[in-house]
């Protein structure tokens, strides 16, 4: 299954919006701190770029201007790589620990609500239904 690479993207950005921001969830999930860092990325690294573009001009003058680009083109490659890493992280599958824990939760909220009995997957899952059974689960509250 191939998927293009402006899939990968899109899927990248949706599970990074997917997370909660919620600070206890850092004591909880690792995933956690990549996803505050690939928001802080994509962010602020556009603007980066275009400083670490503009800074060398200046400092060195244009005959330095391989270097400026080097160094703008290299800092604004880190949000399209924070995305494919974050895609890449959505379709990896739960450890078992884990595993167990996210088909508990799901079937504490498929008591409360029978029309999610399709929406959460608990086949296989993978972090990218943890991060929307985290999201529901605090929308909830």
């Amino acid at each position: 299954m191939n998927i293009s690479i402006k899939q990968q993207l899109i899927q990248g950005k949706e599970y990074i919006d997917l997370w909660p921001l919620r600070p206890e969830l850092r004591n909880y999930f690792g995933e956690y701190q990549a996803i505050i860092v690939s928001r802080f990325v994509l962010k602020h690294c556009p603007y980066l770029a275009l400083l670490a573009f503009i800074l060398p001009l200046f400092a060195f003058g244009v005959d330095k201007l391989t270097l400026s680009l080097f160094y703008g083109v290299c800092i604004a490659s880190m949000p399209v790589q924070a995305l494919f890493f974050m895609a890449k992280k959505a379709k990896e599958p739960l450890p078992p620990a884990l595993a167990s824990w996210y088909r508990e939760g799901v079937e504490k909220i498929k008591t409360q609500a029978l029309e999610l009995a399709d929406k959460f997957s608990t086949h296989k899952p993978t972090y990218n239904d943890l991060a929307k059974l985290l999201n529901y689960s605090y929308q909830q509250k």
